[in-house]
Formats: C-alpha cells, structure tokens, sequence
C-alpha cells in the first residue's frame, strides 16, 4: 500500500501567508508529528520484536503489516516482515517482500541497503542445499521418503507437479530419486501444465498414466514432441465419445520403439451398459472405435494390449500374412465391440505367441478348439459372448473338432467363459470339446452357461487333476447350469464359488464329497425364495462338515440379493458345524425379509471360536450389546460392519472401539462416513488399521 493518508499530512505545507511566526509554528508541528508517527513505528517495531521471540508470529505479522499501513515508504514495515519470515525460514517470502520494499523505498534512505542485504542473505540461504537424501538408506529412500514426499496413486505413480520441484534440488538427488525408481520415472499425467513437467524428464520416464483425454489435443501433441525415449509403459484413461481416436491412434507412432505395454479406458461418466444411467439413452452417438489393426502398426512392439472401449478388430486392411509375434496379452472389454463371425480365428491367427486373451463381446465359440493351433502358448482364456450364428455354424464345428482335437503341445490352465442373456444358450456345446481337450491342465475355470441334453457320458467322466478354483455362476437362465457334475471330478480342488440354483441343478450334488484340499466356499443366494430351496443348500453346506477326518473349510463368503426372501439366519447352524472356520463374510441386500442380526451373531459367537476375520456387509447395524459380545472371539483380528452415524449408535461405535482383540476395522456405510464417530474412533483405538468403504446397492454377486 504505497498511499497513505500519512505521506500528505506528515509533508511540510506550502503557506500562501508570509508571516513568520505562522510558518515556524507549522513547521514545528509538521516536525512533532513526523515524529509521532516515528515513534509509532518503532513501538510497533519493538512489539512485533517480542511477538516473534515469543513464537506468536502471526501477530507479528499483523504488527509489521501495520507498519508498512501507516508509513508505505519507510523501510521499518518491510525490514521487519523480512526478518519474521526469515526466523521462519520463508526465504523466498522475504526475498518478495524485500523486492515490494526496495520498489518503493528513497534509494538514499540508509534502510534501502539494509533491504539489498535481507534479500541478499536470504537468496543465499535459499540457494543452500542439505544433502541429506545420499546419506540415507537406498531401501528407506525408496520405501518411506520418496512415498511420502511424491506418490499420489496406488500403483507408484507420481504427480509431477509433486515430484520435478524435488529433482531440481541439486544433482545428488536427481541420482538418488532416479536410482530409488529402479533408473526412471513413472508419472501420472493431468493436464497440460503436468505434461510439460514430464517433458523436461521425458528420457528418464519408464510409465505414463495420462487422464482426461477429451481435454484439447495435448496428448497428441506431448507424444510427438517429447523426447520418449525410454517409455515402456502408456495407461490412457478417460475416453469417451468426443475423442478423436485416429488422432490417438497415430500419435502413438511416436513412442512405437520403446512402447511395449498399452492400456486404454473409457470415461466413468459413461454406463458400462445402455441403460445404466438416466443420461444415456439408446439415441446417444455410440463412441468412435479405436482399431486393433491401427494400434498394432503403430505400436509393433507391444507385449501387451488392453482396450476398456469401443473396439473393432477389423483386419481386412492389413497384409493377410502380417502377424505381431510379440504381443502375449490381448484384453478386448466393450459392450459395443465390434466383430465378426470369422474374426475370432483372425485374432488367432495374427497374434500366434498369445498367452492371455480376454474378448468381450465373443460373437463366436465354435473356433476355441483351434486354439492351440494358432496359440500353442496361450494358458488364459476369458470370453463374455453375444453369438451371432451362421447357418453353417454345425459343420464348422464339427469339421474344426475332428481335424484338431487331437492336437498335441500344453494346454490351457484358465478358461472364463460367460453368455449374455440373449446367447441362445448354445456356448455349452462349444464348451464341451473345450473341457475334453484341457482338462488335464485347467487350474481355473469359471462358467456362467446353461445347458440342454448332454448325451456324451465320456464328458461326465473326465477328470481334473490339476484344478484348484471353480466357480459355477448363472442368474435366472431357463435351463440347468453347465459343469456342476466338475466338481465331483476335481480331487485338488481349493476354491468353489457356486451359484444356489447351480446348487438345485441335480440330485447327485448333495452328495459331493468335499476333497481335503478345499479352503474356501462362496456360494450366491441369487433369488432364493422357497423353504424347499434353503433345505437343499442348507443340506449341501452340511456336506462340508461331515467328514471323518473333519472339516478343512477356513473361509466361507455367502450373498443375499435384494429379491429373495432367505436370510443369513437360515444358515447360522450350518455354519457353526464348520468347526475350523477362520474367514467368514456375509453381503445382504434385502427389502422382503429383515435379517434378524443380532440373535445370528449371539449364535455364530457361540458356534465359531476360531473365528479370525468376519465381515458383515449388510444393510443393518448390530447393537451395542451385540458388538460388545464378540469379546467372546478371542482370535477374531479383523471385522468389516456397517455403522450408521446417527446418536442413536453412539453406544454402539463406543462398543467398536473396546473390541481389544482387533488389528483391522472395515467400516461400511451407505454415504461416505467423514463424521466424528470415525474420528473418535481412531482416537480411541491409534494402533488400529481403520478404513472406510462405500456399500454397493445392487446385487451382490460371486
């Protein structure tokens, strides 16, 4: 504030009369006042002095503010603020606030060179680097300081508008963050201002996560101009039906050397599926499709590809003997893809050292046996299909079958196959020559099919030597669940994940012996709604603990949708008789029939000693007597419940906290909790991991 009201009054006026005793007594009152205000600024100099000795430096502050109010061209005010910030160690305030003085301030004034050498000493402090970073640890650089100071995601990313100010400290720690990331750098990129940091660091960077697609053109144009040299891996996220995708795709060329690893993703703002959110309708312009064979020229080095978006996997433009040995990983995931009948084989064919494909949507199965034909290394297949059938699709199948059956070579260790609603339900028929051909191998298999008749036994037969996870899902289908009879077959066998009506698909299931490897049981009450229903799973879950050497099941995870009416209370006695039960979850979503949760924990804590973790993900929160019971599961480490943040549960977050067994606590709201219970919470319990997580309100399913 260089004006004042007291730079015009404390000046010495002009008299108009000559009079000489008139102009000594003005002149002798401008000198006092001149002198008033001197000494106001020294009063408020000597206190902001004190203020600052006395650790209270906001005051100071004030004080030395007032200052440079009341005389804007003095040097007291800014000489004083200076040296607060200094005693701050605020360098770069003072070198501000000393350049605000020196604008202002008479250069014949002795306090303009006492500014020149504040602003000085303080360059020169600031210009001081403690080099602490090569003295430490490379481990501990790496694991606390660099996390600390710079990471800003999960999966080691840096902001780097976080991360380049601590690169420009000096060279030594340029080396030391550069030698902690392995010798580059891995930036997740915002915006423009972000990209240009990156730039100046392009040859050092390894990975690159870039949002906001739709926001102008500098993706583009950072990907041609900046020197990446070294970039192995490009995540690019958020696209959506504005982007110019050709525009992407070309730009890609730029980093074709060196790039090996691609993942591409669609804006959450747009529905996974039509109908999934009150924005999108059927009319909206479906997304521009990004081209497989566009983004393999450009990109002839990928090892792996991964496209969360509209997709076409058109190759009729490329050289029919043009293939990309390379590429061992292939995830293709749109509701909307494109393909067509004969493309399925087509991919086959120009990938041929594939391990991993994933393809969503899959307009064809008939080709899976082919693929250890074209792909004698592939070990994971995971297809969602939507078929499209010709009408010679039975000769095809069989024609394919015979000739390739009894191809030799390794075989696939994971199949994932799934079929949308509108499939026909015939991706079972394709299936069966699939399980024929890799059931020696297959160490995952998850399947989401109905079937019809099955007249071949020798499928009924086969066996598994190998498999150790099988999940068996289906919701609503017409007919009965393919592979329920598996595992029967599977002596290994660790994980089962099984959908109720799977459960009812035949008499035989009840009496499955579980083998003594089994750890883990999921099962989904998906529309569990008749007393009959709950009797057979309830006599299914008593197989698990009726064998003579005891049951070996340590985790069990049941689901209950919002449209059954069956209950966790059904089956409390079931799971009590699994005597060696250590993990327990239970999701419940229900609006017919309220789960009665207290009198199922009074049961279960009684039941399950051994009891390590349980997680109740429901819609209800237990009382502040039932909390304080589970005292009584001295074992139990860690519960996941739902709390609600009203003073009605006062009593029941106070039972929470006295838990003194726990070392983990998941809380589960319907709306983000951000209230004081979890605060106090933490408080009360400090050495206690305490995380926070959102309900899902649709269906829970496997």
């Amino acid at each position: 504030m260089i004006h004042s009201i007291w730079n015009d009054v404390c000046q010495q006026p002009t008299l108009t009369a000559t009079r000489p005793q008139y102009t000594n007594r003005v002149s002798d009152s401008t000198t006092q006042l001149q002198q008033s205000i001197q000494n106001v600024l020294h009063v408020l100099d000597d206190r902001a002095i004190v203020l600052t000795l006395s650790a209270d430096s906001a005051t100071a502050l004030r004080d030395a503010a007032a200052m440079r109010e009341i005389s804007p061209l003095s040097p007291l005010g800014y000489l004083r603020e200076a040296a607060i910030h200094s005693e701050q160690g605020r360098q770069q305030a003072v070198i501000d606030i000393c350049n605000e003085g020196l604008s202002v301030v008479d250069i014949n004034d002795p306090g303009y060179s006492k500014l020149q050498q504040a602003k000085s000493d303080a360059m020169q402090r600031d210009n001081c680097r403690i080099d602490f970073i090569s003295q430490l640890p490379l481990d501990v650089v790496t694991h606390i300081l660099l996390p600390m100071l710079m990471h800003d995601a999960d999966d080691g990313t840096s902001n780097p508008l976080k991360l380049c100010p601590y690169l420009d400290v000096s060279q030594t720690w340029f080396d030391r963050v550069l030698q902690a990331g392995g010798g580059a750098f891995r930036f997740n990129i915002y915006d423009e201002d972000s990209s240009n940091q990156v730039t100046r660091f392009a040859q050092h960077t390894k990975a690159a996560c870039m949002n906001y697609y739709y926001q102008g053109n500098w993706q583009s144009e950072f990907l041609r101009d900046a020197n990446l040299c070294s970039l192995r891996e490009l995540k690019i996220e958020d696209l959506n039906q504005t982007t110019n995708v050709d525009q992407l795709v070309s730009s890609l060329k730029y980093v074709s050397n060196t790039l090996t690893h691609l993942t591409i993703t669609r804006s959450r703002s747009i529905p996974s599926l039509p109908g999934q959110d009150e924005g999108f309708t059927v009319f909206a312009p479906p997304e521009p499709p990004l081209h497989v064979a566009g983004i393999m020229i450009n990109c002839p080095n990928l090892e792996t590809l991964d496209v969360g978006y509209r997709f076409d996997t058109d190759f009729k433009y490329v050289p029919p003997t043009k293939t990309w040995p390379k590429l061992t990983t292939l995830r293709l995931d749109h509701y909307d893809g494109i393909t067509f009948n004969g493309q399925f084989l087509e991919i086959l064919r120009r990938f041929p050292s594939l391990k991993t494909f994933s393809l969503n949507p899959c307009t064809e199965t008939q080709y899976m046996t082919m693929i250890q034909r074209y792909c004698p290394s592939m070990r994971d297949l995971q297809l969602t299909t939507k078929l499209r059938r010709s009408p010679s699709r039975a000769r095809n199948e069989q024609q394919h079958e015979d000739q390739w059956m009894n191809e030799g070579g390794g075989g696939l260790e994971r199949i994932s196959i799934s079929e949308e609603n509108n499939s026909y339900y015939v991706t079972w028929m394709d299936m069966c020559p699939m399980l024929k051909q890799h059931h020696n191998t297959l160490v995952h298999l998850h399947m989401n099919l109905s079937y019809g008749s099955i007249k071949d036994r020798e499928l009924f037969n086969l066996e598994y030597p190998c498999l150790k996870t099988l999940i068996l899902q289906g919701y609503s289908l017409p007919k009965a669940y393919f592979g329920w009879w598996i595992m029967r077959k599977a002596p290994f066998l660790e994980e089962l994940s099984i959908n109720a009506d799977a459960i009812k698909s035949d008499p035989s299931i009840l009496e499955f012996t579980p083998p003594p490897t089994l750890k883990k049981l999921e099962i989904d009450f998906f529309h569990v709604n008749h007393l009959d229903d709950r009797t057979v799973i309830g006599r299914f879950m008593h197989r698990f603990s009726q064998r003579k050497e005891g049951t070996t099941l340590k985790e069990l995870k049941l689901c209950f949708d919002n449209r059954g009416d069956c209950t966790p209370d059904h089956f409390v006695a079931s799971i009590c008789h699994l005597n060696q039960l250590h993990h327990l979850t239970i999701s419940y979503i229900s609006r017919r029939t309220s789960w009665q949760i207290d009198d199922f924990l009074k049961v279960l804590v009684e039941g399950s000693p051994r009891l390590l973790s349980l997680d109740l993900d429901a819609d209800i929160t237990p009382s502040a007597r039932t909390i304080k019971n589970l005292q009584n599961l001295p074992n139990l480490r860690h519960l996941g419940i739902t709390m609600v943040e009203t003073a009605e549960y006062d009593d029941s977050w106070d039972a929470l906290g006295n838990l003194s067994q726990l070392h983990s606590i998941v809380i589960f709201s319907h709306s983000r909790v951000e209230g004081s219970f979890v605060r106090n919470l933490k408080r009360q319990r400090p050495g206690v991991k305490i995380v926070t997580t959102l309900r899902c309100s649709k269906t829970w399913y496997l």
